[in-house]
């Protein structure tokens, strides 16, 4: 039977967690402020965000059908919650509103606690995710050290761990290698950018993990691993499970070091793009995929590009999104790289923030996406040739058969095809020259899909530097800001 100190132990962090939560969610709204909130939203929702065929207009309908539950709110999240019932009626990704506290998050780019993910494994909690900037890398945490003890008890669900800042824990932790250590861990805020990294299978397979395309994404760092991965890689495994997207300049730099020069990746269809094809003549731009073929502007990579000339697998999840979606598309269409994973979320409309009274923001959309072969992504998640379900805290299953596909890929280029790997794993598609659009010329987003017929290479002429004299940076998923008037 458990004292009752250890019982006041056990609870103690859960209550520290109910009590942040509650903290968060407390923050009350007046009616006032709702109203301004909604005004504001109402003029970037009808005005300024833009999807091909539809009708930006029915928000005040959508509005008043949940007129009643944002009326009722007096806190900023059940108002946040009810404020995005209306705008889900849309059926658009990126299409949301945030509280103010998920504005500095998203902004900050920070959190408080231990710096470390667990998944629960009978009566243990297992690393799955190390933070290097966080306190828990600090005392030499590791993935795949299980958490036995928790402040001498047994470790119950992972949101136990958190915590507010300051506070202190002391795990019992089991090593791989059947010793045990007991550390203690002081919670801080610290960064969630996590660094991108190249590891290597063997002598001839590197595997190069890309987190986001958000702040996180470190140009220098991509460069530096590309290089030593061409250096003797044959086959490259690309890593983007739980990318959920981020700049489009981020995305071209990234497929530049992967693609050849000045190569086509796809076109991203601006309100522009649909009044120029309306007022020429050639329909009423609601055949995104039509307008995307005729639109001469196309998202391309540098012409400086070093690309990669080794076999290419792509690893992806439900978690993919946005900007990693349109990477995996283009390195399937172009370079033949094959996907291996679970489906990818189907998000991809570029969007950019625009900042809302009293804290609060709004992500919008802008821009649709079109893949170099004609495939629009947006509610077209990208599905993988390889379909494997990697159990969290298990084995790397999706790893696994990702070297299995690319070394078999590898053998049948050699003309020695491998059991269940001789078909043809796809053909390049063509490049078009031209000037690839200045930086932030483009936004990016969310999306993949089935690979569709080959549109016909774009004509060789100047690239204007951008849709939008005024637009700054965008991102896939959204991520640079656009105040809102």
């Amino acid at each position: 039977m458990r004292s009752p100190l250890a019982l006041i132990r056990r609870v103690t962090p859960l209550l520290a967690v109910l009590l942040l939560a509650l903290q968060a969610w407390a923050q009350p709204i007046t009616r006032e402020e709702k109203e301004e909130v909604l005004t504001s939203l109402g003029e970037i929702v009808t005005r300024r965000a833009f999807v091909p065929g539809v009708d930006m207009g029915q928000w005040p309908t959508f509005l008043e059908k949940h007129r009643e539950s944002i009326d009722k709110a007096e806190q900023q999240e059940p108002f946040v919650r009810a404020v995005n019932g209306a705008l889900r009626n849309f059926g658009l990704s990126h299409l949301r509103m945030r509280s103010p506290t998920s504005t500095r998050q998203r902004e900050t780019n920070s959190t408080v606690g231990l710096g470390i993910g667990t998944a629960k494994e009978e009566d243990k909690l297992v690393v799955v995710e190390v933070y290097p900037q966080g306190p828990a890398a600090e005392v030499g945490l590791q993935i795949g050290d299980q958490i036995v003890a928790v402040d001498g008890n047994r470790p119950g669900e992972p949101g136990e761990l958190r915590g507010e800042e300051g506070t202190e824990v002391t795990l019992k932790i089991a090593r791989a290698d059947g010793t045990e250590a007991e550390v203690k861990i002081t919670r801080r805020q610290f960064t969630a950018v996590r660094l991108d990294s190249l590891r290597w299978l063997d002598e001839e397979t590197a595997v190069l993990k890309v987190n986001t395309f958000a702040r996180g994404y470190d140009r220098e760092q991509i460069e530096k691993l590309m290089e030593e991965a061409a250096g003797k890689a044959r086959h490259l495994i690309v890593d983007l499970r739980s990318n959920g997207g981020g700049a489009t300049n981020n995305l071209r730099h990234f497929l530049s070091e992967l693609l050849p020069p000045n190569t086509v990746i796809g076109t991203f269809v601006s309100r522009r793009a649909m009044n120029e094809y309306v007022k020429a003549g050639e329909g009423d731009g609601t055949d995104v995929v039509a307008l995307a073929k005729w639109w001469p502007r196309k998202f391309r990579t540098s012409r400086d590009a070093p690309g990669f000339d080794g076999k290419i697998v792509v690893l992806i999840n439900r978690g993919s999104a946005s900007a990693s979606e349109i990477a995996a598309a283009a390195l399937s269409e172009i370079a033949g790289a094959r996907l291996v994973g679970s489906r990818t979320a189907g998000a991809v409309l570029a969007s950019v923030y625009g900042r809302l009274p009293h804290g609060f923001s709004v992500q919008y959309p802008i821009d649709d996406y079109v893949t170099a072969q004609g495939v629009r992504l947006e509610k077209n998640p990208r599905e993988p040739d390889k379909a494997v379900t990697t159990r969290r805290g298990g084995p790397d299953l999706a790893m696994d058969k990702a070297a299995e596909v690319v070394r078999a890929m590898a053998v049948a280029a050699a003309g020695k095809p491998a059991e269940g790997e001789a078909k043809s794993v796809g053909d390049p598609a063509n490049s078009a020259e031209g000037d690839p659009p200045a930086d932030g010329g483009k936004p990016a987003t969310d999306g993949a899909g089935e690979a569709g017929p080959k549109t016909e290479p774009a004509k060789t002429e100047p690239v204007p530097a951008s849709d939008s004299p005024k637009r700054q940076s965008l991102r896939l998923g959204g991520v640079e800001y656009r105040r809102a008037a």
